[in-house]
């Protein structure tokens, strides 16, 4: 019996305290699992409230470059947390319930925030506004997530009343409960400390970028005007002070007409910007002629939309781009192109004048010129024998000049026809053209020592005879002005660039002086006795209006005696977009 005694004396307590002490790690173990979901939750909501500031403060435009990261760190721990809880509450149907409807409510929300950050991203605020909207209306998960919470916390009563007996012997299991709770005190408070701080930082942030930007928009010389939907001012910066001559340094409250001496006192204007705060619409470029009381007129470009300064405070910012030099400058134009077309049209009206003269006196000479040179020839062979020498030199005379006359104005119909006759644009082989004048040239020139250095030339797009003609006056010049070098040297060549091909006829002929270098290209004009070089002094001028008709220019370089060498350039574009063929009049 004693023994009997001892042994459930020692026994009853070891039981007793071993059942106490199994009682008791029970209930810590309930209380370290209710305290383990309620963190859960905590840090969900805490979570979901960060998620949220971020949004909000990247919807006001107060985000810091490391928002977007911060933004996607937090976003990835909403999944686990979820999971958590769902593994957590698997032998409760319940709480397994609640937990699946927060998920639905938190998952709901998040996606539409994210659809938020993503419409941001985008620069579409107003969608990003109706996304912030609809989470906190269509998800509300607080009150979801605090049924969780109180559903835990009853769990935990009963759990605590079953083990209340075993409880109140386990002042340790009381005390493990209690260091427990100030724990998770501990933990909440912390983690609230540690929203408020993260909050003033931001506030402060938010501050800071609200001054850079004031000091920004005060220091640009564009002026800028920020109204309420009234056309009241709200804000204006430095510059458009200066240029409306606004005194005061704070002149919010004043009307719109009231600035400037009524240089906005314009009612389409201010309808345009009452459209522009009521339907949100933007004004672009509206022109507007400004008078203000000195007299001063100025064309300006308003440009305006609406924008908000808080969630409650919509405003219409306006800013001036002053054009009125530029107005000036298009007027000046426009009149200098009036009197430049005038011009133009009187210089037309002038050369088509001159050359029907031409043409007209050419044609008619002919004729006369005919006759003198017939009877001329006529006369001669009527004297026969009986004519002196005296007799014949004078008839001679007459039928050389009278001869040099139909060159004179074969040549003169020829260059008025080059002005007249309409372009015919097809591709135009020039390597073939000069070796086809070289030819004829050659044969021309027989038994002439005459070097040709020809370098490989384009294909172009121009009239193929007027093109003909230029070659046949500069390379018949080269020969010509080379008979008196026992071995001439003739080279031709071309320049590309990006303004189109220039050839060149070089030589190392006679030259000239680059003193009369202007008269090269004139009808007429000759810059060596004929006796010494036979020909009209028209072929220079015919180049010249061919390759003008073309688009391009001539000009020519030369050293007495030691040769010359003439440039003609046809631009790069010429008969670009057109079939061969095409006629240019």
């Amino acid at each position: 019996m004693l023994a009997v005694a001892v042994a459930a004396s020692l026994t009853l307590p070891y039981l007793i305290l071993r059942r106490n002490a199994e009682a008791t790690a029970e209930a810590s173990a309930w209380v370290v699992h209710s305290a383990g979901i309620k963190e859960a939750i905590y840090e969900l909501m805490s979570t979901m409230g960060e998620l949220e500031g971020l949004a909000l403060t990247r919807y006001g435009g107060l985000a810091d470059p490391d928002s977007a990261s911060d933004y996607t760190s937090r976003r990835s721990r909403l999944l686990p947390l979820l999971d958590r809880l769902a593994e957590s509450t698997r032998d409760n149907a319940g709480q397994q319930n609640r937990i699946g409807n927060l998920e639905t409510l938190i998952q709901g929300r998040a996606k539409l925030i994210d659809d938020a950050m993503r419409h941001l991203d985008e620069g579409d605020r107003d969608a990003a506004g109706v996304s912030l909207r609809q989470a906190v209306d269509l998800f509300p998960f607080r009150g979801s997530a605090m049924q969780v919470l109180s559903a835990e916390e009853d769990l935990y009563v009963e759990r605590s009343a079953q083990t209340e007996a075993s409880q109140r012997q386990s002042t340790w299991a009381a005390l493990g409960m209690l260091v427990v709770q100030l724990l998770l005190l501990g933990a909440v408070i912390y983690a609230s400390e540690r929203q408020v701080r993260q909050r003033l930082e931001a506030e402060s942030r938010a501050r800071q970028a609200i001054v850079r930007s004031r000091t920004i928009v005060q220091s640009l010389r564009e002026p800028i005007l920020v109204l309420d939907n009234g056309l009241r001012v709200l804000m204006m910066n430095k510059s458009f002070r200066e240029v409306y001559g606004v005194e005061s340094e704070d002149p919010a409250g004043a009307a719109l007409d009231e600035i400037g001496g009524g240089a906005w006192s314009d009612a389409a204007l201010h309808q345009r910007l009452v459209d522009v705060a009521v339907r949100d619409r933007e004004l672009w470029d509206y022109e507007l002629t400004q008078r203000t009381g000195e007299d001063v007129v100025r064309v300006v470009f308003v440009n305006a939309r609406r924008m908000l300064l808080s969630e409650q405070e919509p405003a219409i910012l306006v800013t001036v781009n002053d054009v009125s030099a530029v107005k000036r400058a298009e007027t000046q134009i426009r009149d200098l192109n009036r009197e430049l077309e005038q011009q133009i049209e009187q210089v037309s009206d002038v050369n088509r004048e001159l050359e029907a003269f031409s043409y007209s006196v050419s044609h008619d000479l002919r004729a006369p010129l005919r006759h003198i040179a017939g009877f001329a020839g006529k006369l001669e062979r009527h004297l026969g024998e009986r004519g002196d020498d005296t007799t014949r030199h004078y008839l001679s005379i007459i039928v050389e000049s009278a001869q040099r006359m139909s060159s004179l104005i074969e040549d003169l119909l020829l260059y008025s026809r080059l002005g007249r006759n309409a372009l015919r644009l097809q591709p135009v082989d020039m390597q073939a053209l000069v070796a086809e004048m070289r030819a004829m040239l050659t044969t021309e020139a027989a038994g002439r020592d005459i070097e040709w250095r020809i370098g490989v030339l384009p294909i172009v797009v121009g009239d193929e005879s007027m093109l003909r003609q230029v070659w046949q006056n500069l390379l018949g010049n080269a020969v010509k002005y080379t008979t008196r070098r026992a071995h001439a040297l003739i080279e031709v060549g071309v320049q590309t660039s990006t303004d189109g091909p220039t050839f060149f006829v070089k030589d190392n002929g006679t030259g000239f002086d680059m003193e009369y270098a202007g008269k090269l290209f004139g009808v007429f004009q000759r810059l060596h006795k004929a006796s010494d070089f036979p020909g009209t002094g028209i072929g220079l001028a015919n180049v010249r209006r061919i390759v003008g008709r073309h688009g391009g220019r001539t000009w020519a370089e030369a050293t007495p005696d030691q040769g010359a060498t003439f440039y003609f350039s046809l631009p790069a574009p010429v008969g670009a977009g057109m079939p061969p063929g095409s006629v240019v009049v």
